[in-house]
């Protein structure tokens, strides 16, 4: 399947993670931050090259190009300890979609946000709002660029309509509430 000048596979070529699952039948798409940093490229790199086994269908840049690493019909381990009404394991039946940004940050001093990793963003120059949530708590968030929400809308429009089993959209907060915060 074409759209944008990508192509989704379900097993030709593309830039693959080193290792991923068994196949599956996605029933749901989780929507993630990658917390790294910004440099094209390097969530991509480390994703596709994890030690901890971590894995992901696709990768949003923040200049909206989409890197697909693993075939939409075999397992990516992007969701973890997760639960998607009342399904456990939800990387057994989901595509994960990683967007670059570097998630919840804190304050630092009057005009910086830091992230978990130290680095270091002026609020103002960077679109970082202050947002205080039930699900989230409190923290600073980056702005996906308008290009990623290009990028995002036109891939789930194509995985839609490519993969019949597909249902929902969900955050990574949804499916693992506690333990994680994106998107």
């Amino acid at each position: 399947m074409k759209f944008a000048n990508h192509k989704i596979t379900q097993g030709g070529t593309y830039r693959a993670a080193r290792t991923f699952g068994g196949e599956i039948t996605p029933a749901v798409v989780v929507l993630h931050d990658t917390a790294g940093r910004l440099d094209k490229g390097n969530s991509a790199d480390y994703l596709r090259s994890a030690p901890s086994g971590v894995t992901v269908h696709f990768v949003i840049e923040r200049d909206g190009t989409i890197e697909q690493q693993v075939p939409l019909n075999r397992r990516a381990g992007h969701a973890g300890s997760s639960s998607y009404h009342g399904r456990d394991g939800v990387n057994n039946f989901s595509i994960g979609i990683e967007l670059v940004n570097p998630g919840r940050m804190v304050q630092s001093g009057v005009d910086h946000a830091v992230t978990w990793y130290k680095q270091r963003f002026e609020i103002a120059s960077n679109d970082i709002e202050a947002i205080r949530t039930q699900e989230h708590g409190a923290g600073l968030w980056m702005d996906y660029t308008a290009e990623q929400i290009e990028a995002v809308e036109a891939l789930l429009r194509a995985l839609f309509a490519y993969v019949p089993t597909l249902e929902d959209i969900v955050s990574h907060w949804y499916v693992s509430p506690g333990r994680k915060v994106d998107t």
